[in-house]
């Protein structure tokens, strides 16, 4: 084990103890697949407000009940550049710009000393608005998860949608971990969006708590039923099914977390990049990402 692989244990350790009581799946397992949930979800975003500053908040339906989510337009530079819209990562406060939080939508785009060349929007899933115990909490339900992520990926089909009606550049999407893992949702369920870029995500979703390290956060009742967590979680076959060369993808090969192994053949056919990191250490690496969403936006436009 190198120290990459050795960090991310040893954070999965911690939060295990830390959350103890509070465990993924501790109170129920019963939802429908994330792709049926996520394909018939839906959110409605003005398109005006995409050049106004400020968190515009968002109620989203889905078929396992309605989900609060958010957006802030980080900047608007106008209707003939690119349009990013970026997912934060699982636990994160994406518009908290304290000192102390973990916020990878300022590391990489609002602290950088290089100029972001797009409309920026910051999305917030559902349960990110508080504390990480509460978030802890909701996560207590596997409904709730799905609900999350089929949330967020209906937000950013809002988004985009809103996005084409005010501009005419391309619209890229890019997420980190959780963020990652909607970008790769929404490209199986809505498929509208002219680059995709999911950071540290596969289409396994249902391994993380079946195989790595991270299933330490699961719920001894959820372990026990690793065929359950695959049969919600996993949509592997239809992002496979998906014939368009519209993803440029970035794991990191010593992951603990989404391992690079098992998420990797989702990408087949795909142009992956690889970081010789682990999951936190990767997460870290702030110039290297930066550097790979931003040049997949120089090259975006395909129209």
């Amino acid at each position: 084990m190198n120290v990459h692989e050795a960090i991310d244990v040893g954070t999965i350790a911690l939060s295990g103890l830390l959350l103890r009581d509070a465990k993924f799946f501790a109170r129920s397992l019963e939802s429908p697949p994330i792709v049926e949930v996520a394909a018939e979800s839906s959110a409605s975003v003005d398109a005006s407000d995409l050049s106004r500053a400020g968190v515009h908040d968002v109620t989203v339906e889905t078929p396992i009940g309605d989900f609060e989510a958010a957006y802030m337009p980080w900047q608007w530079r106008g209707p003939d550049d690119p349009t990013l819209v970026y997912h934060h990562g699982s636990g994160e406060r994406p518009f908290d710009f304290g000192r102390v939080s973990s916020n990878s939508f300022r590391r990489l785009f609002v602290a950088g000393d290089r100029a972001v060349p797009a409309n920026v929007v910051a999305v917030r899933a559902p349960f990110h608005d508080g504390s990480s115990r509460a978030y802890a909490r909701a996560m207590g339900d596997l409904a709730n998860f799905v609900g999350m992520l089929a949330a967020s990926a209906a937000l950013v089909e809002a988004l985009a949608a809103a996005a084409r009606e005010r501009t005419d550049g391309p619209v890229v999407a890019s997420g980190i971990s959780l963020g990652g893992w909607a970008v790769n949702l929404h490209r199986v369920c809505f498929e509208s969006i002219d680059r995709y870029v999911p950071i540290f995500a596969g289409a396994a979703l249902g391994d993380l708590f079946v195989s790595s390290i991270y299933r330490k956060l699961a719920s001894e009742a959820a372990r026990r039923r690793p065929d359950r967590l695959r049969e919600v979680l996993d949509f592997e076959d239809p992002f496979a099914a998906v014939d368009a060369a519209d993803c440029e993808p970035l794991l990191a090969r010593y992951d603990r977390i989404v391992e690079f192994d098992r998420q990797r053949p989702s990408y087949a056919g795909l142009p992956l990049a690889v970081v010789e990191k682990g999951h936190v250490t990767g997460s870290l690496a702030t110039a290297v990402l930066r550097e790979h969403v931003l040049g997949v936006l120089a090259g975006a436009d395909l129209r």
